[in-house]
């Protein structure tokens, strides 16, 4: 190490120290590993030193290449100030994760920290699975985060998850398939709004008006979001499910008029299919996330990859309903209670270093429409809209914030903000029983009560009865 690349890292030292990004103690040991000399400092490493090094593992839901490539790097930077910590990161869908962290805690050997949906955080900061990351929020700056980024892992005062990056789900539509049509999608209000339209922007085999995916988790995703958009919700204060309410059945009708402009064997469709039909024009509209403008970059003829023609139309509203509902996406980094102190420790301190500017931008610029940065201030900051994805793209970054700051944006099946302490919220989540609701009534042609009530019922004899057991 020459003595200008000394230099500026024994100043990004102090900085790092000045910031609280790492610990007196974290200092005081690399400083006993540096001497001056007539060379100047020298680094000598932990294991010259004689240290033990620490070890953690941290898992994340982000598989994308370009995702683990930012990752790799951050950490690297982050082993240059830390010699001691070794950190494996690994990147995987929700599914894998879930049983992963399952497996783990099963045997007593949870990861140190890893992301978590909001109903994990309820259930394991209820069971002291997990520690409050206050100090990471800390180390922030609570005024400079997006108070969404923080509501959903609030509990009593303390956070328990802090959200990695966020996003917001979206109804994109073909603003050329609108034009030809004659047809103002922006002035949607109502499901009858909507609906009203759906024949003029339906043009098979050309084209069908809308693109749905029957794969349970994204049945889940509609089911929450039009009856929340109706007024209603899925359990009462009590946790008990409420599929037999006017709002749900409403929902459910609502589906069974939508059915007819979409595309056959939708059932069987799952989330890229639904992206694929409309980057490639075999559909009008669909339910989207900012990764989606990735995808239409991909695939979508290159004259047409742009928000003029890949627009944001607006979500509506039930009948019994006064404004509509959307998906907030936000996984949260969660420290295990059962992990190594020394592990704990270290995850901590990456964390802060992780949520660093230059840190921090560097991930969030890896999936620059869909990793929201959990700071307010960068949304005014030229640097960060600037970005090439995010100016092209801009209009779908607006309608995030837009929902966000509306409040009108709430996790999965939170229909309610009380929602979100429903124990078994993720029991229900993780079965198929709202999906098979659907299909009942949609797919084969039940009548929405008597589905409903049978639905009522598995939920609470297979999920709450088992879950009140242990």
């Amino acid at each position: 190490m020459n003595w200008n690349s000394r230099e500026r890292w024994m100043s990004k030292l102090v900085q790092e120290r000045k910031e609280g990004l790492i610990d007196r103690r974290t200092f005081l040991k690399i400083l006993g590993g540096m001497g001056v000399g007539a060379a100047g400092l020298s680094f000598v490493p932990a294991k010259a030193r004689g240290q033990k090094k620490i070890t953690i593992a941290m898992w994340d839901t982000e598989p994308n290449p370009v995702t683990r490539g930012a990752m790799k790097e951050i950490i690297a930077d982050f082993q240059r100030l830390h010699p001691d910590i070794v950190i494996n990161s690994e990147g995987m869908g929700w599914g894998d994760m879930d049983r992963k962290i399952q497996a783990g805690l099963a045997a007593k050997t949870p990861p140190a920290a890893s992301h978590g949906q909001i109903y994990t955080v309820t259930t394991f900061q209820a069971k002291g699975i997990i520690e409050p990351v206050d100090d990471i929020v800390k180390s922030i700056g609570k005024d400079r985060i997006f108070p969404i980024a923080l509501k959903w892992s609030e509990y009593k005062g303390r956070y328990y998850g802090l959200v990695h990056a966020w996003g917001c789900d979206l109804l994109s539509g073909r603003g050329d398939y609108a034009k030809e049509a004659g047809v103002n999608p922006f002035a949607w209000k109502t499901w009858d709004d909507w609906l009203k339209d759906m024949p003029k922007l339906n043009k098979p085999p050309r084209y069908y008006a809308m693109a749905l995916s029957g794969i349970s988790f994204f049945v889940n995703e509609d089911v929450y979001m039009w009856t929340g958009s109706n007024g209603g919700r899925l359990f009462d204060d009590a946790g008990n499910p409420t599929l037999d309410s006017p709002q749900v059945i409403g929902m459910l009708e609502f589906w069974k008029k939508l059915k007819p402009y979409l595309p056959p064997g939708w059932a069987s469709h799952d989330y890229l299919e639904t992206l694929s039909a409309l980057a490639t024009g075999r559909v009008s509209m669909t339910y989207i996330w900012g990764r989606t403008a990735g995808f239409i970059d991909q695939y979508a003829p290159k004259d047409k990859a742009n928000p003029e023609i890949f627009q944001i139309w607006p979500k509506t509203r039930g009948p019994m309903g006064k404004e509509p509902l959307t998906q907030y996406d936000g996984e949260n980094w969660m420290i295990f209670s059962g992990a190594p102190k020394e592990e704990k420790e270290a995850a901590r301190e990456f964390l802060k270093f992780f949520y660093k500017k230059e840190n921090y931008r560097k991930y969030c610029n890896s999936v620059p429409v869909h990793l929201n940065s959990i700071i307010k201030e960068d949304f005014k900051d030229p640097d960060y809209m600037g970005y090439p994805e995010r100016k092209r793209w801009k209009p779908w970054l607006d309608a995030q914030v837009a929902w966000v700051e509306r409040e009108r944006a709430h996790p999965i099946l939170v229909c309610d903000p009380k929602d979100r302490l429903v124990p078994w919220l993720g029991d229900v989540a993780a079965s198929p029983i709202l999906a098979d609701l659907v299909m009942a009534v949609v797919e084969k042609g039940e009548d929405p009560k008597k589905a409903a009530k049978e639905a009522n019922l598995r939920i609470s004899r297979d999920i709450i009865e088992k879950w009140k057991k242990g």
